[in-house]
């Protein structure tokens, strides 16, 4: 009996490790979905708005939304979290130097968006914009499905 214990416990710490925990899965997504909204938002401002009629204050908020943020769901990417639910790819766990400068690109990119936001010029605001919706692409590119 002791035996079959054990193969049972072992056989429920395989399947832990295989299936990631949902928990993480839906944390990161969450932020994911945030941020879509906040860059759908800002993308709005910025195309229908020109350097007379930026509404500097609004878009300056959002930023700042994103920017508090950036930081945030990259706890939910530890060893183990890539489920059947999940839209990352094997190589956030494969290649996670290359991940971490991904990371380092977006946070650095929001940074550079909430001072610029902050300045209120509209022409760096949306150069900044641009940089942060590159860095988004480029790891979209490498890392999800």
């Amino acid at each position: 009996m002791r035996n079959n214990i054990w193969a049972a416990l072992c056989l429920c710490l395989a399947a832990g490790s295989v299936y990631a925990d949902a928990g993480d899965i839906k944390a990161r997504q969450q932020y994911m979905k945030e941020w879509r909204g906040l860059n759908k938002q800002m993308g709005n401002i910025l195309k229908s708005s020109n350097a007379q009629n930026f509404p500097a204050k609004e878009f300056a908020a959002l930023a700042a939304q994103l920017n508090s943020t950036a930081n945030e769901p990259w706890e939910y990417y530890g060893p183990g979290t890539n489920g059947d639910n999940s839209e990352a790819k094997a190589a956030v766990w494969e290649k996670p130097q290359q991940f971490q400068a991904a990371i380092k690109r977006f946070n650095q990119a929001a940074a550079a968006l909430n001072q610029a936001a902050a300045g209120g010029n509209y022409q760096t605001v949306k150069t900044s914009f641009d940089k942060v919706a590159q860095s988004c692409k480029a790891c979209h590119q490498a890392f999800k499905e």
